[in-house]
């Protein structure tokens, strides 16, 4: 039998893996037809991409796999269940706070969709594509003396507070499993965080009992003109709700990198609107994507996948 490692990300780190696992043949993710060819030949998978959801049924074709290993710290669109179960390993980032405390392009994106939002960017850049030269069209917000309220406090959170700080904000952060809060940041709930921050950040990892859990209400409580910032999951919110507090203009920009619907994303009300709110600001999910950063999580991976194979 051909032992092979299932690989689902960027195709131009295929030949870098090759070389930090030797003597295996590795399977780049095309479609889902190289997984039925090989199902009996997988021992390992190694997700950068969460581009497919592994449930149940896929997963039980995999008759060889012996450890599931992500670069990301989300795994929601894997069957945890279900490899507990085959007392199968799955590892992902999340809970590995040495290693990921220095990595942090996720969080420094999390802050350019603050900035953009802070500035209204996306009309500005339609005017300068159409050759108008137009500053009175375009008022920015001040961060400086501004409230930023960080929604779980743990390693991107923190990094927010410090990037607030350095603008000149006050950092109010709500994190109901963080014991001990950083100087820098003043804990209180979540009511008074939604009720006195100016921008409202979300950093919270995925759970199914936290489906939704920035909706209608929440929203409500958030300052007239406030901004809101999404990083994490697309599920953590209800965008419907988010949609219509744009549409009122209860909240004045939102920034997002996330979906509740990816991959399936043509059915996003929230893109569907995309072009006719342009204080809408949305990305592909590009947040912990930076190449610098990948060659550090992809070394991290493929020492657990030699661990457990």
């Amino acid at each position: 039998m051909i032992l092979s490692i299932l690989y689902l990300g960027p195709k131009e780190f295929l030949p870098i893996l090759k070389g930090k696992i030797k003597n295996i043949n590795w399977i780049f993710y095309q479609n889902i037809q190289d997984i039925y060819n090989n199902a009996n030949n997988i021992i390992a998978i190694l997700d950068a991409s969460m581009k497919l959801e592994f449930r149940e049924e896929l997963l039980k074709k995999l008759s060889s796999l012996k450890v599931f290993v992500t670069a990301t710290t989300g795994s929601n669109h894997i069957d945890e269940n279900y490899l507990k179960g085959q007392k199968i390993p799955l590892l992902t980032l999340r809970g590995e706070k040495t290693f990921l405390q220095n990595i942090t392009p996720a969080a420094e994106h999390s802050w350019l969709l603050l900035l953009m939002c802070a500035r209204q960017i996306r009309p500005v850049f339609d005017d300068i594509e159409n050759g108008i030269w137009d500053r009175n069209k375009h008022p920015g917000t001040m961060l400086n003396g501004k409230t930023l309220g960080i929604i779980g406090c743990g390693r991107i959170g923190q990094w927010m507070a410090k990037y607030g700080n350095t603008f000149g904000m006050k950092c109010l952060g709500y994190d109901p499993l963080l014991k001990k809060f950083p100087d820098n940041i003043h804990s209180c709930n979540l009511n008074e965080l939604l009720k006195k921050s100016d921008f409202v950040s979300l950093h919270v990892n995925y759970d199914e009992n936290l489906e939704k859990f920035i909706g209608e209400k929440e929203f409500n409580l958030m300052k007239k003109g406030s901004v809101f910032i999404n990083t994490s999951r697309g599920g953590l919110t209800d965008e419907e709700a988010l949609l219509e507090k744009v549409k009122d203009g209860h909240l004045s920009a939102v920034g997002l990198d996330v979906l509740a619907d990816e991959p399936f994303i043509e059915k996003s009300k929230l893109l569907k609107n995309y072009q006719k709110y342009k204080n809408i600001i949305i990305t592909p999910h590009i947040g912990g994507f930076s190449p610098d950063a990948l060659l550090k999580v992809f070394d991290f991976c493929c020492e657990r996948i030699k661990n457990n194979i």
